[in-house]
């Protein structure tokens, strides 16, 4: 049943840690675009309806890991003793936003409307039919896509990015022979996802600045440059990814 991801994350969101919560997170993606690829299969007025509620979860859930993500990365920079203190009140902003965050999962995995979506997924999937060729369609789209991009890309291009790369990746799954292509795209949205924590990083630590006393600016502006080397270095790593995943052995399956 293709509920079953959502059961499993309620049996447990009480207790979502950050592998927790960015395993429930890739199920839900992952759902979505299986979904997305079988659209003609069902009717498409319901595959809308409910794409969009697990749009929805994917977003709330995303909120945690982003908290999770972001406060590690905090807590791992080395600063000046005196910067301590200005560093300490960050984290404690994370951990509430963390907190926040955790909340509205837990509202929403217990509310009337997560239960309608889980009866509405008690239905086997259906796989595409011409499942290569639906694959295949990702794959151009997403390399279109890339050549378009010359430097570290934005919000929409990464959103546009993570569409891509996740129909054609979680499509390839349902192939044996597609494994290791799917295993490329996996370590690639992986690579997607540490760029978007980095931009996502630059954006929180202006918002935490705005307004603070002046420990905390001092130190979110320090921890801000940090922030647009690590998107730089990443989008690097995510070339390396990239040209690992366009190998044409890899799509050898999708030429039969």
């Amino acid at each position: 049943m293709m509920s079953s991801a959502l059961t499993r994350l309620a049996h447990r969101h009480h207790e979502l840690d950050t592998a927790g919560a960015r395993a429930a997170r890739l199920e839900v993606r992952r759902l979505r675009a299986r979904l997305a690829l079988s659209a003609g299969r069902f009717d498409r007025d319901w595959v809308w309806l409910v794409r969009r509620e697990l749009r929805v979860l994917e977003q709330v859930i995303g909120d945690v890991v982003d908290a999770d993500g972001l406060g590690c990365w905090v807590a791992a920079q080395r600063l000046d003793q005196r910067d301590e203190a200005g560093k300490a009140e960050l984290l404690a902003e994370l951990a509430a936003e963390r907190a926040r965050a955790h909340r509205r999962l837990v509202a929403l995995v217990e509310s009337a409307r997560y239960e309608r979506m889980v009866q509405d997924l008690r239905r086997p999937y259906l796989a595409p039919r011409h499942l290569d060729e639906r694959v295949g369609k990702q794959w151009r789209a997403l390399r279109r896509l890339v050549r378009t991009i010359d430097c570290v890309p934005g919000d929409e291009q990464r959103r546009q990015l993570a569409v891509r790369i996740d129909r054609a990746r979680h499509g390839a799954e349902l192939e044996p022979a597609g494994r290791r292509f799917a295993e490329a795209l996996a370590k690639l949205r992986l690579a997607l996802d540490g760029l978007q924590e980095a931009a996502l990083a630059q954006g929180w630590l202006r918002h935490a600045a705005d307004g603070a006393a002046c420990r905390v600016d001092l130190v979110a502006g320090q921890l801000l440059e940090r922030a647009r080397q690590l998107e730089a270095e990443r989008w690097i790593g995510w070339q390396d990814r990239w040209d690992r995943a366009r190998r044409p052995a890899l799509r050898a399956w999708l030429e039969h």
